[in-house]
């Protein structure tokens, strides 16, 4: 067994018993929030001081994120004696996943934050558990639909769902969905994908998750809504 685990900006999407879901992070809002604040700092402590202090929060609200990331979807895959699937990202990576950053820097920040951090948390999380992990490679995972094998092709100016597309068989995807299909069929998992189904393009998005304990929890109350 497997569960594919797809890195993004705003959230972690997970693929348990079959089914998607997001898990908001909103690592790319905090990084900006505080970066705004930066640069509103004009009354009070010195500059130095209030960066230092808006540089520790920063850090430490991220940090807990990953943490208890980690350890949720570490927890899942210990207990249903499952391996971890994520991407070998790049060190390129960051030049197209925050593309509408401007700010290289700060693009660069949330980049290792949401992936390079996040990952690197997982990983070192399954290490303590005996969890394995497979890193397979990226390409093409959002842009190829994992049941025709044809091109998924998204809105060019976002419009209304700038992170559905839909395949050129007519099937529709979220971008962060379609990704766990297609990791999952890298490691040789053939189990069934599902077609036409609402979840394929509008999955379930859980932003209150830090005290959840386990996806598969998630999952389950989804159900029942």
């Amino acid at each position: 067994m497997s569960i594919p685990v797809d890195l993004n900006e705003s959230s972690v999407s997970v693929l348990v018993d079959g089914k998607p879901i997001l898990l908001e992070t909103n690592t790319k809002k905090i990084t900006l929030g505080y970066e705004y604040k930066k640069k509103e700092i004009s009354t009070g402590r010195s500059t130095k001081d209030r960066e230092v202090g808006r540089k520790l929060r920063e850090k430490d609200k991220k940090l807990d994120v990953r943490r208890k990331m980690a350890k949720l979807i570490v927890l899942e895959a210990y207990e249903s004696r499952s391996a971890i699937i994520l991407e070998d990202l790049s060190k390129r990576a960051p030049e197209h996943m925050v593309e509408d950053v401007k700010d290289k820097q700060l693009r660069s920040r949330i980049y290792r934050s949401a992936f390079s951090s996040m990952r690197r948390a997982i990983v070192e999380k399954a290490r303590e558990f005996g969890v394995p992990v497979i890193l397979v490679d990226p390409s093409h995972t959002s842009t190829v639909c994992p049941v025709h094998g044809t091109k998924i092709i998204y809105q060019p100016d976002g419009g209304d769902a700038p992170r559905v597309g839909v395949c050129e068989r007519g099937e529709r995807w979220h971008r962060d969905v379609v990704a766990l299909y297609n990791l999952r069929k890298r490691v040789g998992d053939v189990s069934p994908v599902p077609l036409g189904s609402k979840e394929s393009h509008d999955p379930p998005t859980v932003s209150r998750w830090l005290r959840a304990k386990s996806p598969h929890l998630i999952v389950i109350e989804d159900k029942m809504k």
